[in-house]
């Protein structure tokens, strides 16, 4: 039996047009982030919300590749970009 990590299940709300790598796009709900976003899947900063996925953002930092707060969501770069090929959406980003 395979196991699945709870990411690699996660399905947005129907209707939602928030995109979780960017947090572009409109949202089907009245929420900032996505409640039900799976940890793995956050790619932001919790610290500065710096979008280590897009690489954009305003950091407190000099160098956030190499900040305290970027291990995590660095961690979840990768994930995340799994989670849209399985969604069958490509991406450009890096």
């Amino acid at each position: 039996m395979t196991s699945v990590a709870r990411w690699e299940g996660f399905r947005k709300c129907p209707g939602c047009g928030y995109d979780i790598a960017t947090g572009e796009g409109q949202r089907s709900c009245a929420w900032g982030d996505c409640p039900y976003l799976p940890e793995e899947l956050n790619v932001f900063c919790d610290y500065c919300r710096f979008n280590f996925f897009t690489m954009e953002g305003n950091p407190p930092c000099e160098d956030p590749l190499s900040c305290p707060h970027a291990t995590e969501p660095l961690a979840h770069v990768e994930n995340t970009r799994r989670w849209y090929e399985r969604m069958g959406r490509a991406t450009d980003r890096p």
